[in-house]
């Protein structure tokens, strides 16, 4: 994913996109050991959400997503 640009004028979350090369995601291998937590990200969309997009697809069918760094205290404290 793309890194953190500055947060969305109107809510205040960051919005990322998934990085592309030659048509295909650019995808790395990290080690367990580099993960500090998860996070919680909304599909971005207009006013209607494709059917297509279920909780098991949607970050392969998605291209932009929205960090929700409301989702806990931590969450809050480490992203903003």
């Amino acid at each position: 994913f793309t890194p953190f640009q500055q947060p969305e004028s109107h809510h205040g979350l960051y919005k990322i996109c998934c990085l592309m090369r030659h048509g295909e995601r650019l995808a790395s291998i990290i080690d367990v050991s580099d993960i500090r937590r998860s996070v919680h990200l909304f599909p971005n969309f207009s006013a209607v959400v494709p059917r297509e997009w279920t909780s098991s697809a949607v970050l392969e069918l998605c291209s932009s997503f929205v960090v929700n760094s409301f989702s806990d205290r931590h969450a809050y404290l480490t992203i903003v």
